[in-house]
């Protein structure tokens, strides 16, 4: 059995679990990795027989102490590929989202290792996820937008702000911070978002704006 297949369905089990805050469904394994639900079920009783889930009937799949440590080993080295994808590459989120979905297979653990020393050991991804997470918090997904795919007139809290230290001192010093409300003014055509914070109209560039992640209250899209 191809590694890669294992590692890319153990990794949409661990999404899965974040995002229900309870097992993943079979179905929805099969929608994820556009497969038959035969094909999973064949492959969740071959990941058993590993000792990388269990399957509870009418309930779903679950991971085990091994599997989720497996599948956090692979979501990390997703975010760190993807991290220098879009850090030292300018990928897109998207782009480096997919590029990493090719790369984590073939990269080694210890490339990996540099990779992330070399970009400063960073807390987050570009999505704003932590990298280094904790097998106890498999099941809480944090329900956030980057400030830039935020609609005119939405607001919220700033919920993580995933910039070098000195520019977000800056902004901290203009009332962006995490815990603080903001709305959103205006969206300019050539990138610019104009945003309310403690009573104060600031101009922010879309290159700053993606790297501050919201909690919204209203309309986001």
């Amino acid at each position: 059995m191809h590694t890669d297949r294992i590692e890319e369905y153990l990794e949409t089990i661990l999404y899965l679990i974040t995002k229900n805050h309870g097992p993943a469904k079979t179905k929805q394994i099969a929608e994820e990795l556009n497969v038959s639900s035969p094909s999973v079920t064949e492959m969740i009783k071959k990941l058993h027989s590993m000792g990388f889930v269990e399957y509870k009937p009418y309930q779903g799949v679950e991971l085990t102490e091994k599997g989720a440590e497996e599948a956090i080993r692979i979501k990390r080295k997703h975010q760190v590929l993807e991290t220098f994808l879009a850090e030292v590459l300018d990928f897109d989120r998207k782009e480096a989202h997919r590029e990493a979905c090719e790369l984590e297979h073939a990269v080694s653990d210890s490339v990996l290792e540099r990779l992330y020393d070399f970009l400063g050991n960073p807390e987050y991804c570009p999505d704003g996820h932590p990298i280094n997470i904790d097998k106890c918090n498999l099941q809480r997904e944090e329900k956030f937008i980057p400030l830039d795919e935020m609609k005119e007139g939405s607001s919220g809290t700033v919920a993580r702000v995933t910039l070098p230290r000195e520019t977000k001192e800056r902004l901290t010093s203009l009332g962006i911070l995490t815990g603080e409300d903001i709305e959103v003014r205006r969206k300019q055509k050539q990138g610019c978002i104009s945003v309310m914070a403690v009573g104060s109209e600031i101009a922010l560039g879309r290159d700053i704006a993606k790297k501050i992640f919201i909690t919204p209250k209203g309309k986001i899209a």
